[in-house]
């Protein structure tokens, strides 16, 4: 049972992917101020990084090795559930941003490499969106950091980081709310930078899309 599960997991890495970023979320700003908000931000995250590491190829030994630092950040993730420490968790940041980079590069990889276009080709196309915009999510977080004015968030509200996640979806959407605004310099260059992508990968990824299903049927 455990290995089926494991298997229709693996098949539909992506999907699990989109899943759990969305399952983040939605229950992100319940559970933020609870007594045990550290484990379940542990479980999340690992529920992500796992889905993000079943959908590299592991025949290839590079992303073997990829598979290998995603571990490796799981750990540090565990690490800052418990110890709490606020400069492990900025190291486990950026790990994050620099990982799910490589595993949305993998992705586009694959989308280009594909003859035609079925489900997976889809779903790794929305799969990277939405690893963007949590990408983005986690850059707003590590600004903070340093800058911790660099954004004027809404102060009753529990969750800072969900609203980093509204940030950043509201900013490669284009929507832009205005409720959560970017500050300094720096803040307002990742804003431009994610509304630039936002626009630019939602052109190019469906003129590829559109272009291989043409191809395809023509051939």
């Amino acid at each position: 049972m455990i290995k089926k599960i494991t298997k229709l997991i693996s098949d539909h890495a992506q999907i699990t992917l989109i899943v759990s970023i969305l399952l983040m979320i939605i229950f992100a700003p319940y559970y933020w101020n609870a007594p045990y908000a550290n484990y379940f931000n542990f479980i999340f995250l690992t529920l992500i990084l796992l889905s993000a590491i079943l959908t590299l190829k592991k025949s290839r030994i590079e992303l073997q090795k990829l598979n290998k630092a995603g571990y490796f950040i799981i750990v540090i993730n565990l690490i800052v559930a418990v110890t709490d420490n606020a400069d492990i968790e900025l190291i486990n940041r950026i790990l994050f941003v620099l990982f799910f980079i490589l595993v949305a590069v993998n992705l586009l990889v694959e989308i280009v490499k594909s003859k035609e276009v079925d489900n997976q080709v889809i779903f790794s196309a929305v799969a990277v969106y939405v690893l963007f915009g949590f990408c983005g999510a986690i850059l707003a977080a590590v600004i903070t950091f340093f800058i911790p004015d660099a954004f004027a968030l809404t102060s009753n509200y529990e969750s800072q980081f969900h609203q980093f996640l509204y940030f950043s979806y509201i900013t490669i959407t284009t929507t832009g709310y205005g409720d959560v605004l970017p500050l300094k310099p720096i803040a307002k260059t990742l804003a431009i930078f994610l509304a630039v992508f936002g626009n630019l990968y939602l052109t190019v990824i469906i003129g590829i899309l559109i272009g291989k299903y043409l191809s395809r049927k023509k051939s």
